[in-house]
């Protein structure tokens, strides 16, 4: 079922957090909307790839569509039509049947599913066989015209370790981003929220509660402000008020606080560095890219000021922070190995 409304309209598939029982797509997810609402056979010819943010939706999507394909061809009620594994679960039933010396089951269990989810595809990378029999699996059902969706945080052509043959097959059909929800979506999820939670809260209350959050917060996350309102107005015996908002607020902001330490450990792990080198007077290449990378991060996932950035990083100058930043910035428009660094950094710190 959907139902429209001025900007968003709203899914029926089991939702964005397993307590409101819908997926509410807006002007961010229209093409999720029109791929849940067509016929199935605009993507079941090929592999489904389904990528967005951890809390997104992408499993929820990714079964509703499973369901609606078995519905279409008349097994909804066989339990077994739908064959939902994560990556790391194929991995390891992988490796088992390997060890066994019975792999034969595994890939008729495979290709026989009348639908495939493998989901969280990123997290098979640097898995090199189990990446290899995918790749295989996914060919095999390509030629049996048998649908297949994945879902990834982000483009397996973009994540280190995933070998180029399953990158290339995970791409061969549709691709759907799936982003957080925003604008008018993201204010009827708080709404349906305060209602599922019995919070009495007004549209102009909503307003200052949803301008006040950040805005790449997941939908639990957006209940887990409702939540804070109820508790705080049970404890205060009081109605909802600014105080009530501001705690709901300061507690999703606090989920994700990060330091320069956390930021400065992550980014140099990911690069193969030393703490210390990015903190250092170091002008090697690669510890400079990865300076200037934690620095752009501290700058956007902390309160820290450029001049404080600075001094954290070896005494630097906020015209010097600034410059580093920027160039930065522009390098990620253009540098594909950067821009994923940059997002496994910022998967890391929020993790």
């Amino acid at each position: 079922m959907l139902r429209q409304r001025p900007r968003d309209a709203k899914l029926s598939v089991g939702g964005q957090s397993s307590s409101l029982p819908v997926f509410v797509a807006g002007e961010e997810n229209r093409l999720v909307s029109f791929v849940c609402q067509s016929d199935v056979s605009i993507w079941a010819s090929g592999p489904l790839l389904l990528i967005g943010p951890e809390g997104s939706g992408k499993t929820t999507i990714a079964l509703h569509l499973a369901a609606r394909c078995s519905a279409e061809a008349s097994l909804a009620d066989d339990s077994s039509a739908v064959k939902f594994l994560s990556a790391v679960d194929f991995a390891r039933d992988y490796a088992e049947a390997i060890a066994a010396d019975d792999l034969p089951p595994l890939r008729d269990t495979i290709d026989k599913a009348a639908v495939l989810v493998i989901d969280d595809l990123h997290l098979i990378a640097g898995k090199t066989a189990a990446q290899d029999e995918l790749t295989i699996r996914i060919d095999q059902r390509i030629s049996l015209g048998a649908p297949t969706i994945l879902t990834s945080r982000r483009l397996p052509t973009e994540t280190r370790s995933i070998r180029p043959q399953l990158a290339s097959r995970s791409v061969i059909g549709l691709t759907i981003p799936i982003a957080y929800p925003q604008g008018s979506s993201r204010t009827s999820i708080l709404r349906e929220y305060a209602l599922l939670r019995g919070v009495e809260i007004s549209d102009e209350q909503i307003g200052l509660l949803d301008a006040g959050l950040r805005p790449d917060i997941a939908a639990r996350n957006l209940d887990g402000a409702i939540k804070q309102i109820d508790l705080h107005c049970r404890m205060s015996q009081a109605a909802v008020d600014v105080a009530a908002l501001q705690s709901a607020i300061n507690a999703a902001g606090a989920q994700n606080d990060v330091d320069l330490g956390k930021i400065t450990r992550t980014v140099a792990k990911i690069w193969g560095h030393r703490t210390r080198d990015l903190r250092s007077g170091s002008r090697k290449q690669s510890v400079v890219r990865a300076r200037s990378l934690a620095m752009l991060l501290a700058r956007r996932m902390t309160p820290c000021s450029l001049d404080k950035i600075g001094e954290y990083f070896g005494g630097r100058d906020h015209s010097t922070v600034l410059h580093a930043i920027r160039k930065t910035e522009t390098l990620l428009e253009s540098d594909t190995d950067l821009s994923r660094i940059m997002h496994e950094a910022k998967e890391k710190l929020a993790a």
